[in-house]
């Protein structure tokens, strides 16, 4: 992605041209530009509802977790174990 970065001082031609810069009129400000175009689209977030949801997928010759599994796997990680 190519980005385009300009410093300047929004003037008169400046607030015609952009007219949300208007509010500025008078301060230097840099001005970054991004091809839009370019840009990836944004990835899926999942809500809380579809996180709970979701089922881990465990490796081959893993058996199923107990909630006390998991919270002792978290605490020994939280040690560094």
């Amino acid at each position: 992605m190519n980005a385009i970065k300009v410093d300047t001082t929004i003037d008169e031609a400046v607030a015609r041209a952009i007219p949300a810069l208007r509010p500025l009129l008078g301060k230097q400000v840099e001005l970054i530009v991004l091809d839009a175009a370019a840009a990836p689209a944004p990835e899926h977030k999942l809500t809380v509802d579809e996180f709970l949801a979701s089922r881990v997928k465990l490796p081959p010759g893993i058996g199923p977790l107990s909630l006390e599994d998991m919270e002792r796997a978290i605490a020994e990680g939280a040690l560094g174990r």
